[in-house]
């Protein structure tokens, strides 16, 4: 998967999952997507104010390190969104598949029709899952789990 798709992934796989303080205890991705949307958001004008600064207080003669600089910060929440691409193409582990088999009877329950997991899942079928059983199942299931 080239660089920039698994970016794009990594985007599509933040928006699709549930942030909920259920799950943020199990999964990294709630701590992961928080930063990144911060990261996203401030980090460069972070990138622009100390690039700028630097220049006038220390002249043009420090514009490859300045730039250098600005570079890298602006590169931490790419980080985010790559790992995020990496994470939402990974195979479910036995138990979490198990766990989200559970999740999926209880919203066939409710009368949702949901599509069957396979052995191959991964994550952002996990995210999906997960986004539509918090709109449909109750705060007592999530309770209990």
């Amino acid at each position: 998967m080239q660089l920039i798709e698994r970016l794009h992934e990594g985007h599509r796989y933040m928006k699709a999952w549930p942030l909920h303080p259920v799950l943020a205890g199990r999964f990294p991705e709630e701590r992961v997507i928080r930063a990144t949307r911060f990261g996203l958001r401030w980090l460069p004008v972070v990138a622009m104010l100390g690039l700028a600064f630097q220049i006038s207080a220390m002249g043009s003669e420090i514009l490859p390190v300045a730039l250098a600089q600005a570079m890298l910060i602006i590169s931490i929440p790419l980080q985010g969104l790559y790992w995020l691409g990496w994470r939402s193409v990974q195979p479910l582990p036995l138990p979490v598949l198990n766990w989200c088999k559970e999740v999926r009877a209880r919203l066939v329950e409710a009368g949702c029709e949901v599509a069957p997991l396979m052995p191959q899942s991964q994550y952002r079928h996990m995210a999906c899952l997960l986004e539509r059983a918090f709109r449909r199942l109750d705060d007592a299931f999530w309770c209990d789990h």
